[in-house]
């Protein structure tokens, strides 16, 4: 079995904190003490040839080059007369069941490392270091020697002498800066503690008079992308807030003078929010116990996690205001209606007429009216019925033709209109927040932002795009059809198409009304969908596809070709990569605020039945798909 084997470096090295590294002078000694234990004494040793008997053992030291391990530097050992002399193997015994200490003394490296000299005061980037080695040899028959067990010393600065520029072992790591008053420490800061993993390590109270700068320059910035407010919210209201005492023996190795704290459970926030926790290793107490890998919060991140909640309380605020007022309006308008009802009420009663006399002072009761009189005022009541009925339906047909008016101008604007959308089954429960005569309605984000300020707009007018649809020959069509038909009479194909598409952030419903009408399915819908001018370029569009089955939606093409402004190029709108396809969930952030006009093409099938180079005859059968050309919509105004 393999010797126990110890090596202890007594004299001649002291550690650099500002090299970290081990420094000693080559005109110095140094000193090795060897000790070794073998429960039996070895008898044979194992070589390449076989086992062979044992002569003696030895123990060698010598240096080799950290960037050349191939090269050994010489060890040299000072004689009485103060000549030096190569350092030779020293023979040991190794009695059974004792431990053997072998003492090597006044010894130095031969030659000095390279690039010693600083720059400017700091370590140079180009320094050699040596690391020594102290190995334990068997000798057979024939002077050949096996390593039996060695241990190589960390990285080692030898130095000719002693200059001033280095620091000696005591000498302190503080310098004088490049400004009046100004103190520097090459090196870790430590208070109350003499194991600092970080610049500076305070166990205790901080008193700052000042304010904590922190780095946030967009130039020292890449990756930048926008966080989710309302997980920020759903994390900050899943953390618990409680009050806890630090144990004594804790706190008093701590510097902790207040036991009693409110705050946070790390473990817990490490379950929620992973990054604002950090292990920082074991942590000793007073009474000898340690605390294996501590772990400590990053309050910075929670702070801005904070930050982030508050602007989601702000939407939903300033949401309930609105929604506040509407229901504020229609209350005053149902006050009005119950006021007029109440008027009517009043006048339909029958009146009993009374008059006094003027002769006499008493009342009267009138005389009842003539027969004639009430038939004259009952047609008179339901000549003014009739007046009122026709000039209703007349307002009604009015509107109703205004009304078709515009749908058919709308039409003729974009090569199509829209019909009703069979295999969906879409109801906008959304409002439209675009100005009157806009149809469809606008994606806007009016009840979340300001809409005052028009964006990617350019002098001309509207961005819409020219959208033509696809067109084949009538034999194209009529296998088509024939390919379909046998399709469909093959087997009970699983319904692939999507029951609705909504933009998460505003709630709005993408419906049949923004479908063209003649590209409209079955198997293939085309869709323009105008974006208002009022939402910034920076706005998030997430596009959410709902289905009745498990389906998977493939992005076949897309076009994002036109950005807003010619500071946005295209990189930088692509930034981000769209995912090839989704399962499940179907959620696409895409990039339609930054641009003048998109356009994307998806299909939906199931898993493993079709992709994007599936033959498009088979549209309906195997797959569905989905064009979405997005625009922004401007106005002169």
């Amino acid at each position: 079995c393999p010797p126990a084997y110890h090596v202890d470096t007594d004299k001649g090295f002291n550690f650099s904190g500002v090299d970290e590294s081990f420094v000693c002078q080559k005109k110095n000694h140094f000193q090795v003490t060897v000790h070794i234990g073998v429960a039996a004494e070895p008898q044979f040793v194992r070589t390449p040839s076989g086992p062979q008997p044992v002569d003696h053992f030895q123990i060698k030291v010598f240096g080799i080059k950290l960037e050349s391990p191939s090269h050994q530097v010489t060890i040299e050992q000072s004689q009485p007369d103060r000549s030096k002399k190569a350092f030779h193997p020293v023979r040991v015994s190794l009695p059974s069941g004792k431990i053997t200490k072998v003492t090597l003394g006044r010894l130095h490296f031969s030659e000095t490392t390279s690039n010693n000299m600083r720059k400017k005061g700091k370590p140079n980037p180009d320094q050699r270091y040596f690391q020594m080695v102290v190995g334990l040899y068997a000798a057979v028959r024939g002077e050949e020697t096996f390593l039996l067990a060695a241990l190589m010393s960390e990285k080692i600065i030898v130095r000719a002498s002693n200059p001033g520029q280095f620091e000696m072992d005591g000498d302190a790591l503080w310098q004088r800066g490049g400004f009046p008053d100004a103190l520097v420490c090459h090196g870790r800061v430590g208070i109350n503690t003499d194991s600092p993993d970080e610049a500076l390590v305070v166990c205790g109270n901080a008193k700052v008079m000042g304010a904590v700068m922190q780095p946030s320059d967009r130039r020292a910035k890449e990756n930048i992308q926008e966080v989710d407010s309302e997980q920020q919210l759903r994390r900050i209201t899943q953390m618990r807030i409680v009050e806890f005492d630090y144990k004594p023996e804790f706190a008093s190795n701590m510097g902790i003078d207040h036991t009693h704290q409110t705050g946070i459970i790390a473990q817990e926030v490490k379950e929620l929010l992973p990054s604002a926790v950090t292990e920082v290793g074991d942590v000793s107490c007073s009474d000898g116990k340690k605390i294996h890998n501590f772990l400590m919060v990053d309050k910075e991140q929670i702070f801005m996690e904070n930050v982030g909640a508050v602007q989601q309380l702000s939407k939903l605020t300033d949401n309930l205001d609105t929604r506040i007022k509407e229901l504020e309006v229609w209350n005053r308008r149902l006050e009005k209606l119950k006021s007029l009802g109440g008027s009517l009420r009043s006048t339909g009663r029958k009146p009993s007429s009374v008059c006094v006399s003027p002769e006499e002072g008493k009342p009267v009761r009138v005389q009842k009216e003539s027969r004639s009189q009430k038939v004259l005022r009952h047609k008179v009541f339901q000549a003014s019925v009739f007046t009122l009925l026709a000039t209703m339906a007349f307002c009604v047909i009015s509107i109703t033709a205004i009304y078709l008016l515009n749908l058919t101008d709308d039409s003729d604007m974009s090569n199509g209109s829209a019909e009703p959308f069979q295999p969906t089954a879409w109801s906008s429960q959304v409002p439209p927040t675009s100005p009157p005569g806009s149809w469809p309605p606008d994606v806007d984000f009016c009840e979340l932002l300001y809409c005052d300020h028009v964006y990617c707009c350019p002098p001309g007018g509207s961005t819409e795009p020219n959208i033509t649809s696809t067109q084949t020959s009538h034999m194209s069509e009529k296998r088509k059809e024939k390919t379909y038909d046998q399709m469909k009479l093959a087997g009970d194909w699983t319904n692939t198409t999507i029951q609705s598409f909504m933009i998460k952030e505003s709630q709005q419903v993408i419906d049949s009304k923004y479908c063209l009408r003649t590209e409209c399915g079955p198997g293939r819908y085309v869709f323009r969908v105008p974006v208002s001018q009022f939402v910034p370029v920076n706005m998030r569009v997430t596009l959410i596809m709902n289905s009745t089955e498990l389906l998977v939606v493939h992005l076949c093409s897309l076009d994002e070709s036109a950005p807003c402004s010619a500071l946005l190029d295209l990189d930088s709108v692509s930034g981000s990569r769209y995912p090839t396809n989704t399962q499940g969930e179907h959620e696409w952030n895409l990039h339609v605020a930054r641009l003048y006009h998109s356009s994307y093409h998806f299909r939906s099938t199931v898993a493993g039945q079709a992709d994007c180079n599936t033959d498009h005859h088979l549209a309906g059968a195997l797959f569905t798909d989905y064009h979405l050309h997005f625009y922004r919509r401007c106005t002169d105004s």
